[in-house]
């Protein structure tokens, strides 16, 4: 597979022979984040449906979130929730369907993306002066293929990749850390910390779960779509405006079980990220799934960055690939979409199957 380096195949090996068995993909209006020093309790684990995945194990009845038709978004600076940006991967051009409520450029830091329209997370951690504050919200690293829903854990390619996301994040200040109630968001975080040299106290957080773009739970929309072509084909049209596979049934009721993308995206960056940004360290990393990242990274891009996998060549948000939001010091916001790995787009069918190894 592409994007999963071959690299991580040999130190995955010998990883593997050394691990226990078991270690540690997928609101609410305004969302309060938890005390930055609390640790995560696992015990209130709960099953969510993946999209991206090739099974579904749903149970979890997540409430419907508050319409953000008419919200006021909070924590915005008048210098920046009324501009309307051009998308980041192509200035000068025309909106394809904006406005944002923030900057999708990086405007003065001096950083490029990568031919996909990504920029890499080491980069923009180095880029981004001291006196802001930076958010990455992406998805968890690569995952055991089984049933065991919130306690499948990472593979070891994806405790390598996690590891090596955050070597290229060394430094000597400390990071934020917070993830949904899975075993292998919790262990993305704790890598990632590893790889940093650092012990992470990780936060479990439900506002950063994997319905936050859905009206519904997500085991409804597992229900009604698992033998139309799956959660990643619907959660794939809904974020980029493209009509829904069987319309004329599935997709008259699938279209009510998504939010607007552009209100809901802009909820998610004001209220969940930059109201709570404050009580957080200078540097979070918030590890959520497939479900909540797929639709950040169409929004954030403005639908330029290709993630279509209904249509070939079949891309899918890559793990640790997401969005990072950057809080200046005078309060300006701007969102970029990210990767921590090489590639920030998959093909699911190409993906390396570590049991056969």
């Amino acid at each position: 597979m592409k994007n999963i380096s071959a690299k991580y195949l040999v130190s995955a090996l010998f990883v593997g022979l050394c691990m226990f068995a078991g270690c540690g993909d997928d609101s609410s209006s305004i969302p309060v984040a938890p005390n930055a020093g609390a640790v995560s309790s696992s015990s209130v684990d709960q099953s969510q449906g993946q999209p991206g995945d090739t099974q579904s194990s749903s149970s979890e009845n997540i409430s419907a979130p508050v319409s953000s038709s008419s919200v006021v978004n909070p924590g915005v600076p008048a210098s920046s929730s009324d501009a309307i940006v051009q998308s980041s991967s192509s200035a000068g051009t025309a909106l394809v369907n904006g406005p944002f409520t923030f900057a999708t450029t990086p405007g003065a830091l001096a950083l490029t993306p990568d031919e996909d329209g990504f920029y890499d997370m080491g980069d923009v951690y180095k880029a981004v002066p001291k006196t802001s504050k930076i958010a990455f919200v992406i998805r968890h690293s690569k995952r055991e293929k089984n049933n065991l829903g919130t306690e499948s854990s990472l593979t070891p390619i994806g405790i390598k990749m996690a590891k090596t996301l955050g070597e290229k994040l060394v430094s000597e200040e400390s990071f934020y850390y917070a993830s949904t109630n899975f075993l292998r968001t919790r262990a993305t975080c704790e890598n990632i910390a590893a790889g940093r040299g650092e012990t992470a106290e990780v936060v479990t957080w439900d506002a950063i779960n994997g319905s936050y773009f859905l009206t519904v739970p997500s085991d409804s929309l597992d229900a009604l779509v698992s033998s139309k072509g799956g959660n990643p084909k619907y959660i794939a049209q809904y974020s980029y405006g493209a009509p829904y596979s069987y319309a004329s049934t599935v997709g008259v009721v699938v279209a009510t079980y998504f939010y607007d993308l552009f209100e809901r995206g802009n909820q998610f960056v004001n209220e969940v990220i930059v109201a709570n940004i404050p009580s957080w360290k200078r540097v979070s990393v918030l590890v959520s799934h497939d479900m909540l990242v797929e639709p950040l990274i169409a929004f954030v891009s403005n639908r330029t960055i290709n993630l279509k996998v209904y249509e070939n060549p079949f891309r899918w948000v890559n793990y640790l690939s997401g969005i990072a939001v950057i809080v200046d010091e005078a309060g300006a916001v701007t969102a970029l979409p990210v990767r921590g790995d090489e590639v920030g787009w998959m093909v699911p069918r190409d993906e390396v199957d570590e049991s056969a190894q």
